[in-house]
């Protein structure tokens, strides 16, 4: 199997998919997307927001269309799922965009902690979901995650039980999987002509990430981060979207602010990544929340 791919962009009517893009960074990556000539199918929750979105990229000239959908429950990311197949038989992109961290402890209806049912579950059952497409298209999948310590470590039952916490350091944990999915996803499928890749687009100031962490917390994070010099644009992030979503890539490569790296240890063990997939697929098939509780 090749060590590096190119996404098929070509296609005069390519499509491409980026969920959580109706503000901040994935709202600019959907109209970076749109200026390379994709058809952009924006994913999120608030219409008002969405339509505002999908009229600035027409407005531009570019083409957008919206779903509306709550990826915070399986079935949720399913229906989703499901009329994305509809509107796009063929996809040259999926761009898992949407996630984030919370400070109040609260179970999604399928009894999961929200960190990981945002971060985790919903990529996993949209992308298992669109196969198809992707398929057809020989296209790609890029996973947001964030830049995650070379010596993180968790275990499942640290992100999916019931003792399961939210915070910062669930949400670094939770990318640790998603990191960990993204190169068991390209071992499984990667002969298929579908690639995977993961991306840490850098830290921008003033997006909706982490809306529900303290207020110091928010007022403080973007000071800090231009202080430190870390602070990357939502321009610049755009960029790297597009880099990572159209051009050659190792396949399920770590791309640190669109650059290559060594992922971290646990994202590259087999042992880890079989564990984490046998639980998220006992999620997407489980018929009943009660199901659906990790021990």
């Amino acid at each position: 199997m090749a060590r590096h791919s190119k996404s098929s962009t070509n296609d005069a009517t390519k499509t491409a998919v980026v969920t959580g893009a109706t503000s901040g960074l994935g709202r600019a990556a959907a109209q970076a997307l749109a200026k390379r000539g994709f058809r952009v199918i924006l994913v999120g929750r608030d219409a008002a927001r969405g339509a505002e979105a999908v009229e600035e990229i027409h407005a531009a000239g570019g083409r957008a269309e919206l779903v509306l959908g709550d990826l915070m429950t399986v079935a949720g990311a399913q229906a989703i799922a499901a009329e994305l197949l509809e509107r796009a038989p063929r996809l040259c992109l999926l761009v898992n965009n949407a996630g984030g961290s919370f400070s109040r402890a609260e179970r999604t209806a399928d009894g999961l902690e929200r960190t990981f049912a945002l971060n985790v579950v919903a990529p996993f059952v949209l992308t298992e979901a669109l196969l198809p497409a992707l398929e057809a298209a020989r296209g790609r999948v890029v996973n947001v995650v964030t830049g995650v310590p070379k010596g993180a470590k968790t275990t499942i039952a640290a992100i999916a039980g019931d003792k399961a916490k939210p915070g910062m350091q669930s949400y670094i944990r939770n990318k640790l999987a998603l990191l960990t999915l993204t190169i068991e996803l390209q071992r499984r499928y990667g002969a298929r002509g579908v690639s995977f890749a993961s991306l840490h687009p850098g830290i921008i100031p003033g997006t909706r990430f982490g809306s529900e962490m303290p207020a110091f917390v928010q007022k403080i994070g973007p000071f800090v981060a231009k202080l430190l010099r870390i602070a990357t644009s939502l321009d610049e992030a755009a960029d790297r979207f597009v880099q990572v979503g159209t051009g050659e890539v190792e396949q399920g490569g770590f791309y640190y602010e669109g650059k290559l790296r060594d992922a971290p240890r646990q994202a590259q063990d087999p042992e880890f990544a079989a564990s984490l997939r046998a639980t998220l697929e006992d999620l997407r098939f489980a018929k009943s929340p009660d199901e659906r509780m990790v021990s």
